[in-house]
Formats: structure tokens, sequence, C-alpha cells
């Protein structure tokens, strides 16, 4: 915003006569200097730039003209634009040249010629002259600065923020003071821009212009309350307490302008998504906002509202209909606006979105192929089978028209839709195949590839048929690693297929037609039919013996061996079975381990290889509750907030172990002149089964970076009496050492400081993963695999005034997952049933639980809640049904 001068300057009116002769009279400067060498006239013919190949000398040569006595302003201005031309296109001048025209430039300022005194002002800021050579000119830019002329004075403040140094700032802060408040708006809007580029250079006295910036919040100029809004948000970005106050009271007083409202929002939208329940206040002024008279205004808290983490589907209707309004409208970067939005909104809310359907139905012939797209995949989504069909047709009329970008997104629709209506897979993978068939790019054509992939994973009966559209693909593949891939796919999955024999042709006419490495995984390919059909073996050895004189030598290679194995079927597929002689991390651990030895005896995987132990653990995400069930090497998971001081942000995880529980601490330093060193937290808990076992500390942190402490604590376990499933209350102490630092130095000794954070505790989800796949008629048969063993509670929630806050408190509780979308109530709705899944973590093993919840709103009693918990363990189910609390 601030790059440019506070007026254009229009060279039809300037150069006139350079203009006519070269003409380009309806060039502008902008036109001259970033659209390049070439321009297009009216007729659409390329016509040459005016300044297309100035040499650097002679254009340095004419700037003498800057040192005459009598200056002419237009022959001086051509000059400086023939400069800022030169620099812009990335002609490089030395140190010497740049001096020469800076000092040169600085006499122009005799000049009274308002254009000539603009195209100073703007050389002066693009000039790469040192820094000492440029506070040459602070005098003159200050006397324009207390002038009377605001455009002087707008454009010299500008100038003046970019050359001034830090240091220098506070002789200024009074002129700077005075132009925040001034009554021009464009001096007001160059002194907020000048603030916010010498904040970036680190000066700390901007800190202190807070009640100026807060006061040119109410000039009633939409361009000043936007960056007076910016410059103020900026100042404060590193107090999250002084933005939410700041949030909560603009929220109470908004500015007027679209564009700082906007801002605003986004501001909103940060605070409220560190709160774990939006703030009533905040959240009812971004649905106010949807009423405004800016389509930019209520996009931008539509899409704020439909993009919070932490609320449900009853918060997110009123957005949803006013993005459902903007589908019809006749602009179309409205309507692409609202359909993309959408479109992630139908993740996470499905049937919120599902009211939208005919509106999305009457984009699918939009003349914008890529709304068009979106409009189906959004479609897709919201999982209408009746639509399936419908939809399919409408696709395959356009899909040359649409970019790869959108159609990868589209294929990721119809995969997800394909698994979730599975007695349709011949329809979506007809598609799909006749997709993989088209034109398209390589990450294009690996999406349709891994859709089919996940599908006949997924669903048994579809794998001869996605394995018959892999085999056409290949015959036409332009793409060499693809068809490796599937080629090692026939090869594994083919011979356990009804008719293996069909899959040979299409192999063997890779080993005929393609690239080596193609040959070479074809050949592997037809070895495997060989190995594991006894039928084949015979043909399969003919066509390897035509391999064994190939020019590659791996392939030559490979069929050799596979000729010596198949002389003995037993043999070959022995070879096929055969595993490596240990996993890749116990052997990089045992290389490792030997390499530090000095033994000289030669590395045996017999008397060498390190055991190394694996324990299964549980990871737990406190948003969703979706943890995995996954080895000691897993990733780490995702975390939920530790509330702490605003000098310090620390975000908790917890491994789930069989003996043990790590807790895991990702602190964040957002103090800008510390250094944190030797950091580390200490626990105390008040039951002496959880004891405290090591604890890693992080080395240092720095000014707005992370570090990870660990505190391994155990627990329990000697059968499921005495295994503890809840800690209690564990209270937690963050520890440091800090160092000041200065300008980027660190200065002076450590001093030891700590911050209590909160408490923290282990409970009983923490030892459940989620499980979201179960569909409704699996659950039933699951339910009553089970047998009659169940553990049944009732519960009254008289605070709870909302079925879909219940529901998601009690899932969040349990740490189940809901099957399909149970866990969303119909609006308006006075009673829900929710079928939850998961597995629960006990004695090292992950035993499978399921839930039967019942919810019952009444106004005046709230929500009536009743659970019924199965699982082969009663004690687990007695355990899960008490810890609803």
């Amino acid at each position: 915003m601030d790059s440019g001068l506070c007026h254009p300057i229009n060279l039809e009116t300037h150069f006139p006569r350079l203009l006519k002769s070269r003409r380009t009279e309806a060039l502008s400067l902008r036109d001259h200097l970033m659209e390049g060498p070439k321009t297009k006239g009216e007729d659409g013919e390329v016509e040459p730039s005016p300044y297309d190949g100035i040499q650097k000398n002679a254009v340095l040569h004419e700037a003498k003209c800057f040192n005459d006595k009598m200056i002419s302003a237009r022959t001086c201005s051509e000059v400086l634009t023939k400069i800022m031309y030169l620099i812009i296109q990335g002609e490089e001048f030395s140190s010497s040249e740049i001096s020469k025209v800076f000092f040169s430039v600085t006499k122009l300022f005799n000049s009274r010629d308002v254009h000539l005194r603009r195209m100073v002002y703007l050389s002066l800021k693009n000039l790469p002259a040192d820094p000492e050579e440029a506070m040459m000119v602070v005098n003159c830019l200050a006397k324009d600065m207390t002038g009377k002329t605001d455009l002087y004075r707008a454009n010299a403040i500008r100038v003046l923020a970019k050359i001034l140094h830090p240091s220098m700032i506070g002789s200024f802060e009074r002129f700077m003071k005075q132009a925040i408040i001034d009554k021009d708006p464009y001096v007001v809007s160059a002194a907020l821009l000048a603030g916010n580029h010498m904040l970036k250079s680190g000066a700390d006295s901007i800190k202190r212009w807070s009640s100026e910036v807060q006061e040119a919040l109410n000039n009633p100029s939409p361009m000043v309350q936007l960056h007076a809004l910016l410059l103020l948000f900026k100042l404060k970005q590193y107090d999250p307490l002084a933005i939410s106050k700041l949030a909560s009271n603009l929220a109470r007083a908004p500015p007027k302008g679209p564009l700082a409202q906007v801002l605003l929002i986004r501001c909103i939208a940060s605070v409220i998504r560190r709160q774990q329940t939006p703030d009533r206040e905040l959240f009812k002024f971004l649905q106010d906002l949807l009423h405004d008279k800016s389509f930019t205004v209520m996009y931008e808290a539509a899409r704020t509202i439909c993009s919070l983490p932490n609320i449900n589907r009853t918060q997110v209707i009123s957005a949803i209909g006013v993005l459902q309004e903007f589908l019809s409208s006749p602009v179309p970067a409205q309507r692409f606006a609202a359909v993309r939005t959408l479109s992630k909104v139908v993740l996470r809310f499905p049937i919120a979105v599902a009211p939208c359907s005919v509106d999305l139905e009457h984009l699918i012939n939009d003349t914008n192929r890529n709304v068009a797209t979106i409009a189906i995949t959004t479609l897709l989504r919201t999982g209408v089978e009746q639509n399936v069909d419908r939809l399919m047709k409408s696709i395959s009329g356009f899909m040359s028209d649409t970019s790869d970008e959108f159609k990868v997104v589209l294929v990721d629709a119809i995969k997800s839709l394909c698994l979730k209506f599975k007695h349709r897979h011949k329809t979506l993978l007809s598609f799909l195949s006749a997709s993989l068939r088209e034109e398209g790019g390589k990450e294009y054509k690996r999406a349709i590839m891994n859709a089919i992939l996940e599908i006949i994973e997924q669903i048994p009966e579809a794998k001869e048929t996605g394995l018959e559209q892999f085999c056409e693909f290949i015959e036409d593949c332009e793409f060499p690693k693809l068809s490796m891939k599937i080629l090692d796919l026939l090869g594994s999955e083919g011979p356990k297929t009804k008719q293996p024999g069909k899959y040979i042709r299409f192999i063997f006419n890779r080993v005929i037609l393609e690239t080596a490495s193609v040959r070479s995984a074809a050949v592997t390919a037809l070895a495997r039919f060989g190995a594991y059909v006894p039928e084949l073996s015979r043909p399969v050895r003919v066509l390897l013996s035509r391999c064994a004189s190939d020019d590659d030598d791996e392939v030559r290679d490979r069929a050799v061996l596979f000729l010596h194995l198949l002389t003995d079927g037993k043999k070959a597929a022995e070879f096929f079975k055969s595993e490596a002689p240990a996993n890749p991390r116990t052997l990089v651990t045992s290389l490792e381990a030997y390499l530090k030895t000095s033994t000289d005896i030669p590395f045996d995987l017999s008397k060498h290889l390190v055991e190394v132990k694996e324990e299964v653990k549980e990871e737990k995400t406190d948003q969703k509750g979706d943890g995995k069930v996954q080895s000691r090497a897993a990733p780490t998971p995702s975390v939920p907030t530790v509330t702490v001081a605003d000098e310090y942000k620390a975000l908790l995880a917890k491994h789930v172990y069989k003996e043990h529980v790590v807790l895991q601490f990702n602190v964040t330093n957002n103090m800008e002149d510390q250094l944190l060193e030797n950091i580390s937290v200490e626990i105390e808990s008040d039951d002496p089964d959880w004891a405290e076992e090591k604890v890693i500390a992080e080395d240092t942190i720095s000014y707005n970076s992370s570090g990870v402490c660990y505190v391994c604590i155990s627990r329990p376990i000697d059968g499921f009496k005495k295994e503890n499933f809840n800690s209690g209350q564990i209270a937690s102490t963050l520890k440091f050492f800090v160092k000041d630092v200065e300008n980027g130095q660190v200065q002076g000794v450590a001093t030891e400081d700590e911050y209590q954070l909160e408490d923290l505790e282990v409970v009983e989800s923490d030892f459940m993963q989620a499980v979201t796949s179960v569909r409704t008629m699996d659950f039933k048969r699951q339910w009553e695999s089970l047998g009659s063993a169940q553990a049944v509670k009732k519960f009254k929630l008289p605070e709870v005034d909302d079925l879909q806050s219940a529901v998601d408190g009690v899932m969040n509780v349990l740490g189940m997952g809901a099957c399909e979308t149970m866990n969303e109530v119909p609006e308006n709705a006075r009673s829900h049933g929710v079928f939850m899944a998961g597995k629960f973590l006990t004695g090292g093993r992950a035993l499978p639980v399921l839930c039967k919840a019942g919810f019952m709103l009444d106004q005046k009693h709230g929500v009536t809640l009743k659970v019924a918990i199965r699982c082969p363990d009663n004690n687990v189910a007695n355990l899960l049904a008490s810890s609803v609390r």
C-alpha cells in the first residue's frame, strides 16, 4: 500500500511530445515501469515500449541535466523516468553510479515544479543508495514534511520512513504524531504507513504512538481507518490480552470503512480461535456483519464463521445462508468465492450445506468451469445418493475445460462418495477409468490412480474391475513411475483373481514397448504370476526367455534370475514371500550400535542385530478425539492448549504407553527481548502412583520460536483392577533461565525464572482411540456380537440447553467417534441418538468399545442423557460409563 505516491503521474499531460513521437499516448507511468519492455495496443498488436533498448550509460550521461543552472522540469522528469525504468527492469548500477545519481537528484529540490518534485520523491524511495548518503537529504525532507503543501508533506513522510535510521526516529516523533492527527487524509495515511514501515525496522518509539493511532480510527476516510487499524494491531500483536481487549472495544464501536472492518474480522477470528468456546459478544458481532451493505464484509464474516474450529452446526447455519445468496449473484467473483467456501464447509457440516443443493446444481452449467467444478464437488460431498448418476453425467461434459488443480479436488470427492456408497462403485469407477485415459498432467493421473487403489482396497468386489482399468491405462501411459506402480500392483494382486491369465498380455506388452525401468517392473510382475499360479508357470517362462536377451542389464539379470527360480515353483514362491532379514528401524539401530564399537569383526546380522522393543501407545487429540494406536516411533499428535502467561505459550500432547505416559510441552517464546535457556517442566501429583521418572529439557528458545520439553511419568499396571486410568490434578511449572536480547545480541548473565502452568489431568478418554469408519448396519451387528452385558447410566444435564453441545461434550468425554454423520443434530430436533465406536488401551491391548447414547431436550430441565456401553471386558464398560460426570 505504501509502494506508490499519493497521486499517479499522467504521462499524457506531462510528456505529450515524447509519447506522441513514440506512438504510446495511452501509456501511464505505471505501464512504462511495470509492464515490461512490450505492451499491447488497442488493436491487439504488440508495440514497442518508448524505453525499450535504452542504454544505462546514455541515461547516466543525460542525468547531467540535473546539475544545470536552469533546470528543465520536463527533461529532468524524462531522465528520472528512464532511471526508474532501468532499476525496475533489474539493471545493475555500481555504488559510485548510484551515489552520483542520488546527489544529483537532491539538487532538484530547488525546482518548484509539482510533477518533477513527485518524481524526485519516487526516485529517492527506490534508489538503492547507501544509508549514510541517504541521510544527507533528511533536512530537505524535514522541511517539506513541516511545510504547508499537503502533497509534499505526505510524500516526504513516506520517503523519510524509507531512509531514516531507527536511532533517529525519536527526533521526528513529534512531527509524526502531528501528521497522524492531521486533517488531510493523505498525510495521515502516509504517517501511518511510515510507522508501519519503521516498526518493521525495529523502532520501539513507534509503540508510543498508540493514542494518536487510536484517534486516527475515528477519521472518516476509509483508507485512514484501514492503515490505523493495521498499525494498531501490529503494535499489540505480541500481547494477546491487549488484542482481545482491542477486539472487544472495536466490536462495540467498529470502524465504518469496509476494508477496516475486514481487518477487524480477521483480528476477532484470531481471538476466538484461542478460546475453547467463542465469546458471545464477538461472535454476535460477526453474525451482525453478515447483513452488512458491503459484499466484502459480508463474505469475510461468513468465511470466518465457517472456518472457526470451535463452533457447531447450529452456529454456522446463518453464515451458510449468506453464502447461498451469493451463489445466485451475477458477479462471477462472488459466485466463485461462495462456492469455494462451501466446498470447505461441507467437509465439516455436510447436512448444513445440503439446503444449498438447488443453487449448487444451477452452477453446474456456469460459464466459469472452475465454479462449475467446485459446485459439483460440493454436491458430491453432501452425500445425496440419488443425485450420483445425474452428477456423473454433468461432470463428464466439461472435464476437458477444467484445470488439473480442480480436477484433483473432484477426484477426491468422487473417491469419498464411492467409499460411502459402496454399491455405487461400478458407476464411479467407470468415470475414474474414463478420466484416467483422458489428457492430463502427472499429478492428476496420480490422484486418479491413488483413488482407484484406495477403492479396490476398501471394496473387495471392485478389485478386478479396478485392475482391468489399470491394464487399459498402462497401454498409453506416458509416465514411467505410474506404470511401474501399476505393474507392481498387478504382480501382487493379479494372481489372486479368478482369471489371472488375462493380465499376462498387458504386462508383456510393456516388456516390448516401454523404457528399461518399466520393462524391469514388467519382468518382475510376470515372474509373480509364474510363481503363484502353477498353470501359468510354463508360458511365463517362455516370455521371460525372450527377455533374457534384452539390451538393458537390469532387465536381463531379472529375467535370468526368475527363469532359474521358476524351474522349481516352491523356490520361486518362497522368494517372493521372503521378507527382509530385519525391519529398517532395527537394522539402522543395529548399524549405529555396531559403528560405536571398535571391533574388527565384519557386521553379521546373526551376531550384531540389536532388538528394538516397541510398545503399543495411543496418541490423543482433544480437538476431535481421533488418536491412533501406533508404535513408539509414531509422529507427534495435535496438541491442546495449556493456558500460560501472555509472554509464553505452551501446548500439551499426551503420549500413552503401556506402563507410562509421556507429556510433551511445546513451548513458544513471545518475548522479543528475551532468550530462554535450559527450559524444562516440573510436575507434582498428589497420587504417588503417578510418579515422575524422567525430564528432558530444551536447550534454548529464541523469540517467536518453539522448543519441546518432555516429562515421562509412570502409572501402575498389574491387572485391570490395579491399572490406573485417572491421574487426578497434576500441577506443572515451567522453569527456565532468561537472558536479555538487545538489537539481536544476547546481553548479560542468565537469571532463573519460572511460570505456573495450568493444572493438567490424564483421564479415561486419553486411553481411547476414536473409530469413525463403522457404518450403522455394521455397528448393529457388532453390538449384538458383544453379548448382552453392558453398562447403562442415566444423567441430567441442566446447564446444557442445546442438543448439539451435549452430543459434542459426551463424545469429547468418552473420546469415541460417531458412526457416519450421527454426531450432527438436525435443526429444531428435540431428541437425538448417536452410535459411537472406539478402541480402549488396557494392558497393552486395544479392546473394541461400542456406545449408544440417547439425548432428550426439555426447555425447563435441560438435556437428559442415557448411555449404554458394551465391551469384551465389562470392567472397561463400567469404567467408561462412570467417566461421564
